[in-house]
């Protein structure tokens, strides 16, 4: 899993002339890190879902920590990557939760992918049908288990 720590690599999300917007007074919104994409397309559709992420402030609901939302643009990266490579890449809803979680939601026909980000970490749910003890399945989110649930949402 990837740690929800900021590294040398980790974006901040700072946007110019802004103040904090974040629940623990953290700046919103710059996209620099480490790697680049492979192209143009992906570069803007990597800054279009950080800046997403940045803006996740909505009316009376929690606003993400700076922790929550540095773990959900990375992992915006590595889906991009592996979803890019395994085929279907398509970027995901963005939204919160009540609870200040970032939420990265992915449809295919009566599929679901949905990952969760907060400061304890990530976790995701797949759904292929109604029925909760049958056709669910939830999880910590790691590389393997990305990979994992994105060939099966997009089959």
């Amino acid at each position: 899993m990837i740690p929800a720590v900021s590294t040398p690599n980790s974006p901040r999300l700072v946007f110019d002339n802004v103040g904090p917007l974040f629940a623990d007074a953290s700046p919103l919104a710059s996209s620099k890190i480490g790697s680049r994409p492979a192209h143009g397309l992906s570069t803007f559709d990597l800054d279009q879902g950080r800046n997403t992420i940045a803006s996740l402030m909505v009316g009376d609901v929690r606003v993400p920590t700076q922790a929550a939302v540095e773990l959900a643009s990375e992992w915006l990266g590595h889906a991009f990557e592996r979803a890019t490579k395994l085929g279907g890449w398509k970027r995901p809803h963005i939204s919160s939760t009540e609870a200040g979680e970032v939420v990265f939601e992915w449809w295919h026909k009566e599929r679901n992918l949905t990952l969760y980000f907060s400061d304890e970490g990530a976790e995701y749910i797949e759904v292929w049908g109604p029925n909760m003890d049958n056709e669910m399945q939830s999880g910590q989110l790691t590389n393997w288990s990305f990979a994992t649930t994105w060939l099966r949402l997009r089959s």
